[in-house]
Parts: structure tokens; C-alpha cells; sequence
């Protein structure tokens, strides 16, 4: 083959090969990945993955110092999604939540990036993903399938938004939140200036102000959730306590739990929660950080939280739920309850003042949307319930 052929046929390959890898990342564009991390999480990880997989194109599952039956519980959903679970042991000791008084001194002082940090567990799993876009995803929340699948589809297919006018809108009253937060950090306590009717009116245009700032890769989608006891039905945690057991506030998911760009550089940091640790608990915690210098948007309710069903928290719960009937409420009481009420109860329970501010906003803009999604849920488990036994 002479030179000039050769060239040619250089080039051509070379345009071939450009063009082929082009498809590729078009293929993988937009995709979205969950984050799964397991620590004796066994008892929830089937319900966990099958509320989320659906809304997922990947889920990375990494897990740590397993004494129950949880790697077991992973291989079997590896088995039933091989095509978009992927799982991996973490080999090291982590340091992290309720930790001793000597580990707590240890891990607080270790540098970034050491193995024992939970902030290094957690960017081990960030560096297993291969799509555009990802979530934080925690065993022990059963996912509102519906809202999550809705939001991921709005990644999947998230394109520049035009900056229409209720863009411009949501851009104001975004501001008027801001103000809200400052003031009532400023005063230490909630700012009354967010009305029901208020939220009503101009939530749906922060909502589209939220949805152009991701499409131009200038914001995070925030998730909230519920924490809940499950007896014969879900009971929402009031936040009350009994003989040193101080129960969950009503809602979580405060800016920890994100939807966001891979290709911003995202990285946990070591963090330390003052009310994490004595004395407002017995035992000590370093948790982990989520950085990503972009603006967090608030978009909903995503899960149920069952993190008291845990053994060792489960009996004090159902304990709490037979001496106080108001400790634990089922949807249709707790949705009758002021928001102003709802803080005022869980006085005995771990909520920062941050988190109050916070959870005004999303709770009052979204109290709909949650109940709605509580009741599609439940009657999704209760058909799931019914196929297995008519199995058996």
C-alpha cells in the first residue's frame, strides 16, 4: 500500500473509529447509576433494590465488615439484575458510625483518603460508576418507585432549558427560600413566611427553575425522605423518646442524598455532626460529606425510611409505640398535624435547627405528593405480597 493510500484508509478508520466512539458515549449519555453501601443490611436489601432498580440503568453495590446474611441477600439480586447490579467488597475497617470514645479520637484526626474513613468507603463506590449521572442510594429506604423513576427519565432525557417564565419566577421565589433561611437561622428558630397557599402558588415554578439549573449543570436535585415504624401498617415517627430512646424526627433526607453529574468532580469529605455525638448520644460518629460546590434544589419526597426497624431499635420503637399513641401516627392522623406541631412534638428527638428550616419548605410544598406516594407504595407491596403467596 502506497502512502496516500494508507492515509486514507487512516483516516478512514480514524473516522470510523471516532464516529463508533461518539455512539458509545451518546449510548451511556444520560444514564442514571445508584450508589448502594451495605453493613448488616440483609433484612432490607431486597426491598430496597426492587423499589429503585427499575428507575435505575446501574447500581453499584459496595459492602463492609457483613456479619449477617447481606452478601448473600446482594448475590441473589445480582443473580435476578445481572445486567445492571454490580457488587464489591470494601476490605477495611471503617470507623464511622457509633464508634468508641478512643475510635472517635482516632478517626477525627485521620487524614482524607484513609481507608477507615466512611467518606473513603463512599468515594470507593463513586469510582465504580460508569454513567453521566448518579444517586445515593441507602439499604435501609424503600423507594417511591413512581417519583424516582419520574425524576430519573427527567435526567435521562434533560436537555437546555429554555428560560421561560416561570423559570424567572421560581428564580424569585428560589430567593424568597433563601431569605426565609437566612432569617430564621439568624433568629434561631422558624421564620413564619412560608404559607401553605404561598407554596401552592409558586412551588411548580421552582420547580422549573430547578430543572433548568441542572440542564445546564449549575444544580443538584435534593431527596427527601420519611422515617416510619412498620407494624400492620406504616406509622410516621413523631420524634418522641422514652427512658433514654429518642426516636427519629419525621423526615430525613437533608442535602445528603443528591442527583448529580459524575463529571463535576463529586467526593465525599470527612464530617463531624455535633448532635451525632455526646451529648446529645451515648455513642460517638464520623460520618461523611457530600461536596459539590452547586446549588441543591429540593424536589420531593423519594422513600420511605426504616432505619428503626433495625434490631437493637425496633423493640424500643414498638416499646415507645404502646406507651405514647402519639409517638408513632399512620398517614391519615399525621397529615392533620401543623408543621408548627409537628416540630414542637419531636423536641425529645436528634432534629438540627438546619434540618427544621429546611424540612418546613419541602414538607409543606410536598405534603400531597408524599401521602400520595405512601399509599402507591403500600398498595405496590401489597400486590407484591400477594403474587408470593399465591406462589406458595
Amino acid at each position: 500500500m502506497d502512502r496516500i493510500a494508507f492515509r486514507q484508509s487512516w483516516r478512514s478508520c480514524g473516522s470510523w473509529y471516532l464516529y463508533e466512539n461518539q455512539k458509545i458515549q451518546d449510548i451511556m449519555m444520560n444514564k442514571v447509576a445508584g450508589i448502594l453501601r451495605v453493613k448488616n443490611d440483609g433484612m432490607f436489601i431486597e426491598r430496597c433494590i426492587e423499589s429503585c432498580i427499575d428507575a435505575l440503568d446501574e447500581l453499584i453495590v459496595v459492602y463492609n465488615d457483613c456479619t449477617d446474611n447481606s452478601v448473600a441477600e446482594i448475590d441473589k439480586m445480582v443473580a435476578r439484575y445481572p445486567n445492571k447490579i454490580k457488587r464489591y467488597e470494601y476490605p477495611h475497617r471503617i470507623l464511622g458510625m457509633n464508634i468508641t470514645r478512643e475510635e472517635y479520637e482516632v478517626a477525627k484526626n485521620l487524614p482524607e483518603g484513609h481507608p477507615s474513613l466512611i467518606s473513603t468507603y463512599n468515594n470507593f463506590a463513586l469510582g465504580k460508576v460508569t454513567c453521566d449521572y448518579a444517586v445515593k442510594i441507602d439499604a435501609d429506604q424503600i423507594y417511591f418507585t413512581e417519583q424516582l423513576k419520574k425524576w430519573c427519565d427527567f435526567v435521562r432525557e434533560c436537555k437546555p432549558q429554555k428560560k421561560t417564565l416561570g423559570v424567572i419566577i421560581g428564580k424569585i421565589f428560589s430567593k424568597y427560600i433563601s431569605g426565609y433561611w437566612i432569617l430564621s437561622t439568624k433568629y434561631g428558630k422558624i421564620v413564619h413566611l412560608l404559607p401553605t397557599w404561598l407554596l401552592r402558588i409558586f412551588y411548580p415554578a421552582y420547580i422549573s427553575y430547578a430543572k433548568y439549573l441542572f440542564s445546564y449543570d449549575k444544580a443538584m436535585l435534593g431527596l427527601s425522605g420519611i422515617n416510619v415504624l412498620e407494624t400492620d401498617e406504616t406509622l410516621i415517627s413523631a420524634g418522641h423518646s422514652l427512658d433514654g430512646f429518642k426516636s427519629l424526627p419525621s423526615f430525613n433526607g437533608c442535602g445528603d442524598t443528591v442527583i448529580f453529574k459524575m463529571n463535576c468532580n463529586p467526593r465525599f469529605e470527612k464530617f463531624i455532626i455535633p448532635e451525632y455525638n455526646p451529648p446529645y448520644t451515648k455513642m460517638y460518629s464520623v460520618v461523611e460529606a457530600f461536596h459539590l460546590p452547586l446549588k441543591i434544589m429540593y424536589i420531593g419526597y423519594f422513600w420511605k425510611h426504616l432505619s428503626i426497624m433495625r434490631p437493637g431499635l425496633v423493640d424500643k420503637a414498638l416499646a415507645l409505640h404502646q406507651a405514647d399513641d402519639g409517638a408513632y401516627l399512620p398517614s391519615c392522623k399525621f397529615k392533620k398535624i401543623g408543621y408548627s406541631k409537628i416540630v414542637k412534638q419531636a423536641s425529645g428527638c436528634i432534629f438540627p435547627l438546619d434540618q427544621k428550616i429546611l424540612f418546613q419548605f419541602v414538607y409543606k410544598a410536598n405534603k400531597r405528593q408524599l401521602f400520595d406516594s405512601l399509599e402507591k407504595l403500600a398498595l405496590r407491596e401489597r400486590r407484591k405480597n400477594q403474587e408470593h403467596s399465591d406462589l406458595l
